[in-house]
């Protein structure tokens, strides 16, 4: 694993290596030719199962962490994807990556794609490495044959998602404050990392819809700078209360709150370079119309983050909040004049999606 301050280095060189646009359809052959990428990823229900498919591969990596990844796939790895290696007491070892594994057992699906099971009583060791088993392309690929194979899987991001509802009811079950403040949040839902992977830079104009008790709101304050400026918005005045109340505490003042409408957050037109509704969106009872005037209150080049809950996370009996599927925000938020840029993979608790205008 390469020191992250190496990744940071490499991360910010890499887009002026990026300037050769790559060919995708000679991407597409490589990929499916002399990659041999098939051979342990999946496309379209093709190919094989030791790494993760990647029909949406596209939506979820940037073009810098796909090159990242093909040439050092060990810098950036998800601890489902690491490396296990079991040494049975024979005196086999075996490498591969965990499907499952108990007090008991562990079954792991080795470098040929079989899986395999052991009982822990069987194994003299059984450990994680901080590395991938996949191979480098640095040596394999030229160049621009890097440069054509990241062009082709920046393009793979599935079918377009099923149209969806233009008015709801709200759900109106709201989670309690103490659930929305409750200790250990952070380290579940990881903010400070959500917010640095926006990149929003200083002097933003920033806004978000739906502040609540302003645990998002202080962190936009932060990274925006005392230069830049967070509409904090909320249809409820004692919400609007304890936002403000939050960013006093975390001392900034470059945060104004906003009382909305159910149909209208009352932001300022072609003025916000980054609009987030973090776990409010499902509460929109209009969401058309929400979404028509948070495009308009965008930059030509303004993004919208929507956060929601990812199916399948329950809380508990303080939790209320409904759940939405990256497919669901998508049908939602693509037909009212916005296109996808990036899924960010911050934890797997949230859907995190990131939008840009389309047409501009």
């Amino acid at each position: 694993m390469l020191p992250l301050a190496w990744i940071s280095a490499f991360l910010l060189f890499v887009p002026a290596v990026l300037s050769a646009a790559g060919n995708p359809g000679a991407g597409k052959a490589l990929f499916e030719g002399k990659s041999g990428c098939l051979n342990c990823h999946s496309l379209e229900g093709r190919g094989g199962s030791l790494g993760p498919e990647l029909d949406k591969i596209g939506l979820l990596r940037t073009q810098e962490s796909l090159r990242l990844a093909l040439v050092n796939p060990s810098a950036e790895v998800y601890k489902e994807f690491l490396t296990v290696v079991a040494v049975t007491k024979r005196g086999q070892k075996v490498e591969g990556v965990a499907l499952n594994e108990d007090d008991l057992s562990i079954q792991i699906r080795d470098v040929q794609g079989d899986p395999r099971s052991f009982l822990k009583d069987d194994l003299r060791s059984v450990q994680r490495e901080n590395r991938s088993l996949m191979p480098s392309f640095a040596a394999k690929l030229s160049a621009a044959e890097i440069d054509d194979l990241v062009a082709y899987l920046h393009r793979l991001r599935g079918p377009a998602p099923a149209v969806g509802p233009r008015t709801r009811k709200p759900h109106n079950a709201y989670s309690n404050i103490e659930h929305l403040d409750r200790i250990g949040r952070d380290a579940e839902e990881r903010p400070d990392t959500l917010v640095s992977s926006l990149q929003i830079p200083a002097g933003a104009a920033v806004a978000e819809i739906g502040s609540g008790t302003g645990y998002f709101t202080w962190r936009l304050a932060r990274a925006a700078g005392p230069s830049g400026k967070v509409y904090a918005v909320d249809i409820a005045q004692d919400r609007l209360d304890r936002t403000a109340a939050t960013v006093k505490k975390h001392q900034y003042g470059n945060v104004q709150t906003v009382l909305g409408a159910e149909s209208d957050p009352r932001l300022p037109e072609g003025a916000l370079d980054l609009v987030l509704i973090a776990h409010a969106y499902h509460e929109f009872s209009n969401p058309e119309a929400m979404l028509a005037a948070v495009r308009k209150s965008l930059k030509p080049d303004g993004r919208l983050v929507v956060v929601e809950y990812a199916p399948g996370f329950p809380f508990g009996e303080f939790d209320r909040t409904p759940r939405m599927s990256v497919d669901q925000i998508r049908g939602e938020i693509e037909p009212a004049g916005f296109e996808i840029d990036r899924v960010l993979e911050i934890v797997r608790l949230h859907n995190t999606l990131v939008f840009t205008k389309a047409g501009n």
